[in-house]
């Protein structure tokens, strides 16, 4: 739903698993300007992918198809006439329009709200979903993923997917080298984020609470953060899972590139050093860290 740069939308045309990939886009103008952006794969134009153009969630309530996965990217929560894609009402929607193992992705843009909104997002999210996790998907965004039934991580099925070439291209241009890397973007399970959530209220069609937040909050990602990764838990693979312990050094260095981008932030000049200098001993070539630290690649 929403198909912005077409960057999500590309990164399905590369699952050769895949059978039927639709795209909703309000506005014919941001299909039109797909050819102006890197890396989505020549999605506005490629026929496995259906392009409707038109509202998303009236889209979700007129038809009655039903989908492994939905998932979407719309502009943060605050712009004007977004919030009730953030809603419990919303999400309900969504329950209803998916396979019973099917999976819902909601984008989580972590500095354009105050950290009470960001609760409010959240509680949403989990009055609905009876299985919720948080990965993230680069330093200021996080993913929240629910499902009705439990999600079982299975390392050996994931390396599978992931060595399909055109699957493993599409990650390892953004960072994501390994199944392993994939796996180390893992944040926290429904249990850290009821605690992350509190008693806040939810967002609902009728009380869109989070409409009415600044579009950035200065200092807010750096208060965010910290309390979403201070709740952090373990992976949840099986104890003989062949990947589990390179998926524990793989987030250990995600962990230090999060330092590191904290540490910038507050203005600590030596101690962002000594951790980016650390991740970097790791994973000297990796072009995120680097786009992120040096706004270069390593083609640049």
């Amino acid at each position: 739903m929403g198909f912005g740069t077409g960057i999500t939308a590309g990164a399905l045309l590369a699952d050769p698993g895949l059978k039927t990939r639709v795209v909703a886009e309000l506005l014919p103008s941001v299909v039109r300007g797909a050819a102006f952006f890197a890396g989505n794969l020549g999605a506005a134009t490629d026929p496995r992918l259906e392009i409707r153009v038109g509202d998303g969630r009236q889209d979700l309530l007129r038809r009655s198809e039903r989908y492994d996965l939905v998932t979407l990217e719309p502009p943060p929560p605050s712009a004007a006439g977004v919030a009730n894609l953030y809603s419990r009402d919303f999400y309900e929607l969504v329950r209803a329009r998916l396979e019973p193992d099917g999976l819902m992705a909601q984008w989580w843009p972590l500095p354009t709200q105050n950290d009470e909104d960001s609760r409010s997002l959240v509680r949403s999210f989990l009055d609905v979903f009876r299985h919720a996790s948080a990965w993230s998907t680069e330093l200021h965004e996080v993913l929240l993923i629910g499902s009705q039934g439990p999600i079982e991580l299975d390392g050996a099925r994931i390396a599978a997917r992931y060595s399909q070439p055109a699957v493993r291209s599409v990650l390892e241009e953004v960072g994501v080298e390994s199944p392993e890397a994939l796996l180390a973007t893992w944040v926290t399970d429904r249990a850290g984020l009821e605690r992350y959530a509190g008693d806040a209220m939810p967002v609902t069609d009728d009380r869109p609470l989070i409409e009415h937040a600044a579009w950035v909050r200065r200092g807010e990602f750096e208060r965010v953060l910290p309390r979403l990764l201070a709740l952090a838990t373990d992976v949840p693979l099986p104890a003989g899972d062949p990947l589990r312990s390179a998926v524990e050094a793989e987030r250990r260095e995600l962990q230090g590139f999060y330092r590191f981008s904290l540490r910038a932030m507050a203005g600590d000049r030596d101690e962002a050093g000594a951790a980016l200098r650390e991740v970097l001993d790791h994973d000297p070539q990796n072009p995120y860290y680097l786009w992120v630290a040096y706004g270069v690649t390593p083609a640049s």
